[in-house]
């Protein structure tokens, strides 16, 4: 029979209460001196710390960073499509790429014959990228028209869909991070445009424009993009994760050696990832940054057990 991961974890959090480990890995009886616990306050040894997979980390400054997430799709930018016309009249003689192909500017890529002069000539590619269409084959008669399609997609754009009331808090030069929805690569840019009208959808277009060496973001991915509309800069910051709520109050678990104990705080701003604290803790204090859920239910079990 399986066991749900989260009953396991319960499992083990609960004997780990009723039973003290020694220094050397092994249980033995409960020491109330030991393991003392009261409404703020709780011990709990190394050993059962690891096993718990507890977190901590150093009250002190933090930067907040506040974004707005939007959506949008890669297109190719306009100056990153160039056509290969024949300039006369003309027989196609030779074509010397296929679809897929990387050529460089200046490279021929077509030999054709002039049907009012018979001169020969070549046709060269105005720019470097890769071949993504081709509408010609030997033979054919063609007169002014785009024979082959270049595109270099070393760059592209990040077209960004924004609602009225996100707009309002874009400007250029902002970074920008975009992620592929199925979140396997992000890539970081800059808001270099933001349109001055609005769709008819009441949707405002903004653009960053992303390196794209390595081929990933393709023109009609979708995309996600967080855009940094803000920073500030706060003396003291703890990660979210860290904040329980005990008592219906706010409380960070600060870490002495083997005791933890519960500090009231008063909370400021968030940027989702850390939270500014207006008071309540010291700098420099060691706090329960990751896991805190299990400082907290190891801390009500004890309180509930000296109440009987």
């Amino acid at each position: 029979m399986k066991i749900a991961p989260l009953v396991l974890m319960s499992f083990c959090w609960s004997w780990l209460a009723v039973a003290d480990i020694g220094a050397d890995g092994h249980p033995h009886e409960h020491d109330d001196e030991q393991h003392h616990a009261d409404e703020t306050s709780t011990h709990i040894n190394a050993y059962q710390q690891r096993l718990a997979a507890v977190q901590t980390a150093i009250v002190g400054a933090q930067t907040l960073v506040f974004t707005d997430t939007v959506f949008g799709v890669i297109d190719a930018p306009q100056n990153a499509i160039a056509e290969v016309f024949v300039p006369f009249r003309s027989m196609v003689e030779q074509v010397l790429v296929e679809v897929g192909d990387r050529v460089k500017k200046g490279q021929t890529v077509a030999k054709l014959q002039n049907i009012v002069t018979l001169q020969r000539y070549d046709l060269h590619a105005p720019m470097s990228g890769e071949l993504t269409h081709r509408r010609v084959n030997v033979g054919y008669r063609v007169d002014e028209q785009s024979l082959l399609t270049i595109v270099n997609l070393d760059t592209v754009w990040a077209e960004l869909s924004a609602f009225p009331e996100t707009i309002e808090r874009l400007a250029s030069g902002q970074l920008v991070k975009v992620y592929d929805l199925h979140n396997h690569e992000q890539a970081q840019g800059a808001i270099s445009y933001i349109a001055p009208t609005m769709t008819d959808g009441h949707i405002a277009r903004a653009r960053a424009v992303l390196d794209n060496t390595d081929g990933h973001w393709r023109p009609g991915m979708h995309i996600k993009a967080d855009i940094e509309i803000a920073k500030k800069t706060v003396p003291l910051a703890v990660n979210v994760a860290a904040v329980q709520r005990l008592h219906g109050q706010p409380v960070v678990f600060i870490r002495q050696g083997d005791k933890f104990t519960a500090q009231n705080v008063q909370l400021g701003a968030s940027d989702g990832n850390y939270i500014e604290v207006l008071s309540g803790l010291l700098p420099g204090s060691e706090y329960v940054s990751g896991n805190s859920f299990l400082i907290k239910a190891d801390l009500l079990k004890h309180s509930a057990d000296h109440q009987h």
